[in-house]
């Protein structure tokens, strides 16, 4: 099971799924995404860091939608279960399951279902977090993403809370970073929009991202430094994507300075990381939603 770099809980959810029913591996081309740890964690799942496809009989590629989300783990032959509107590995896949839903753990679970298959507590719990990853807690999301919550909730004995739980920060010098990050952030109005902009000290800009999020932003962006590497999440709500037809993973491909770095995510989330100057990347950024939107109130 092969997920895509920074894989989310989306992806190591799904991949974890189907890796209990099959017998098979979990791997990522880099790394994990910070947010997913701690699920990883409770599933007590070993993840492979840059596996070697060629060493596999069968690749299932899991909620990825394009080459460059694979690097050099890119198999020759695979098949691939996935949900993103545009999705470029489809063309050479030996088959799989596809469906624009809000999340690949609806189609993960939709496919358990169809095959009887039981669903344990862990099962259980790698589904949900990836749904209610996808969905950004809720924010959005179809009816199935919903109606199938609440069936994994149900049938595993599992609770809202305990899901949401992986979400929520432990470490109090971690909650008063993100407390202080909020204070710190800088609010920038267009066309009614709000987009709110700050930096924070934790390694953990997505957690805070997810935060000015649940505040009320309609732009959430938020940047760490690491050393000299550069770390900024964004979310935007769907609302204002739709709208003006906005990709948050474009938004960072078009801002100035950006275009060499490793950019992923999708049109309501986004990461990026490279070498850079926070105090050059986040206004450029801003400069791209000026041009999207308008001039600033």
């Amino acid at each position: 099971m092969l997920c895509h770099d920074q894989a989310d809980s989306d992806a190591i959810g799904a991949a974890y799924a189907v890796s209990r029913y099959i017998g098979a591996d979990v791997g990522v081309p880099g790394a994990v995404a910070t947010h997913a740890y701690r699920l990883m964690d409770e599933l007590e799942l070993e993840v492979l860091i840059a596996p070697d496809p060629s060493r596999y009989d069968n690749v299932v590629i899991v909620d990825a939608a394009s080459p460059v989300q694979l690097k050099e783990s890119l198999p020759d032959r695979y098949y691939f279960v996935d949900h993103h509107p545009e999705n470029t590995l489809r063309e050479k896949a030996l088959g799989g399951l596809y469906d624009q839903v809000s999340s690949t753990c609806q189609l993960v679970y939709r496919l358990l279902c169809e095959l009887k298959a039981p669903l344990d507590r862990k099962t259980g719990l790698a589904l949900a977090a990836g749904i209610m990853t996808d969905t950004i807690n809720f924010h959005k999301g179809d009816s199935e993403a919903f109606r199938s919550f609440g069936e994994i909730l149900a049938t595993c004995g599992l609770t809202y809370e305990e899901i949401q739980r992986l979400y929520v920060v432990d470490e109090r010098k971690d909650r008063g970073a993100i407390c202080q990050a909020a204070l710190d952030a800088q609010k920038y109005t267009f066309n009614g929009y709000h987009v709110l902009v700050t930096t924070i000290e934790s390694n953990i800009p997505t957690f805070a991202a997810r935060a000015l999020f649940d505040l009320g932003a309609d732009v959430s962006i938020v940047g760490h430094m690491r050393g000299e590497e550069a770390e900024i999440r964004m979310y935007i709500r769907q609302e204002l994507s739709q709208k003006y037809n906005i990709n948050a993973a474009h938004v960072f491909k078009a801002a100035r300075g950006m275009d060499g770095g490793g950019i992923w995510g999708y049109a309501l989330f986004a990461g990026y990381r490279a070498k850079g100057d926070l105090k050059v990347l986040l206004p450029s950024i801003i400069e791209q939603f000026s041009t999207l939107l308008g001039d600033e109130e």
